[in-house]
């Protein structure tokens, strides 16, 4: 008898809202050039994820926000005098065609990963159809094909990789899925990419510093945008959550039309 696949819905496991997190899995740093644009050294890679740097990045960054807010309006609204010169307009014309050219650059980068390598379409059913499209896109460590996936058990005294393939069933204690391993989203780029777009977050505070340095007030809407996407990119790379791959897709793409339009607006100085 034929065994066919079917999709099951259950409460996720109690240990999926311990707090603190478990500090195991170990975030597993993208593969070195040449399977990746270029290399991120696994000790850089690993340090920026340290919880610390994201927690203590949005708290001093919305203290300051709030006080520079305070402080443009005790002023009304008048520009900071280093907003008007040509050196100030010049720089923010760089850090925006920076962001755009950046943005789009990690659109096409996270497209190609999940929908040009990683992600298998429904309608091939000789890999497996619609479950292996929702296997591809839920499941990205381990080796390519339905069932082949290697997926991380948390559950109390296991916290062990395991190889969810039914005929290779196996504990990976020692050895964590490689980077190597072509044909999932963690591997394809979401690791390189994503990690990267994490720290992306940090540099894009400098909008808000524009902002400020006009004279103009940073809305609560830009002031928690800004400090939540930080911890929320911090948690989906270092716990290599698969969500966080339309994170990146959708606020890439989002920005990379936003800040051209932003660019091409720009008045002539002439």
């Amino acid at each position: 008898m034929v065994h066919h696949p079917s999709i099951r819905l259950a409460r996720p496991p109690s240990t999926f809202f311990d707090y603190p997190p478990a500090h195991e899995p170990a975030s597993i740093a993208p593969a070195p050039f040449p399977f990746s644009p270029f290399t991120i050294p696994e000790e850089v890679y690993t340090k920026w994820l340290d919880i610390k740097i994201p927690l203590y990045v949005a708290v001093v960054y919305t203290i300051v926000v709030k006080s520079l807010n305070k402080y443009n309006r005790s002023r009304g609204g008048k520009p900071w005098a280093i907003s008007k010169t040509r050196t100030f307009f010049w720089l923010v014309v760089l850090h925006n065609v920076f962001l755009a050219v950046y943005s789009a650059w990690t659109f096409v980068g996270i497209i190609a990963a999940g929908f040009g390598r990683s992600f298998v379409a429904p309608w091939k059913w000789s890999e497996g159809g619609l479950m292996a499209t929702i296997d591809s896109m839920c499941k990205i460590q381990g080796s390519k094909g339905y069932g082949n996936a290697t997926v991380y058990d948390s559950s109390p005294n296991v916290n062990l990789w395991l190889s969810s393939h039914p005929t290779t069933h196996q504990l990976l204690e020692s050895h964590p899925p490689s980077a190597l391993t072509p044909g999932r989203l963690w591997n394809e780029g979401l690791a390189f990419y994503g990690w990267i777009f994490y720290l992306s977050k940090f540099y894009e505070i400098i909008d808000t510093i524009i902002i400020l340095m006009k004279g103009k007030q940073s809305s609560n809407l830009q002031s928690y945008h800004h400090a939540g996407a930080i911890i929320s990119m911090w948690i989906g790379i270092r716990y290599m959550s698969p969500p966080i791959f339309i994170f990146v897709f959708f606020n890439s793409g989002i920005h990379a039309l936003m800040v051209s339009s932003r660019v091409s607006s720009i008045p002539d100085l002439r």
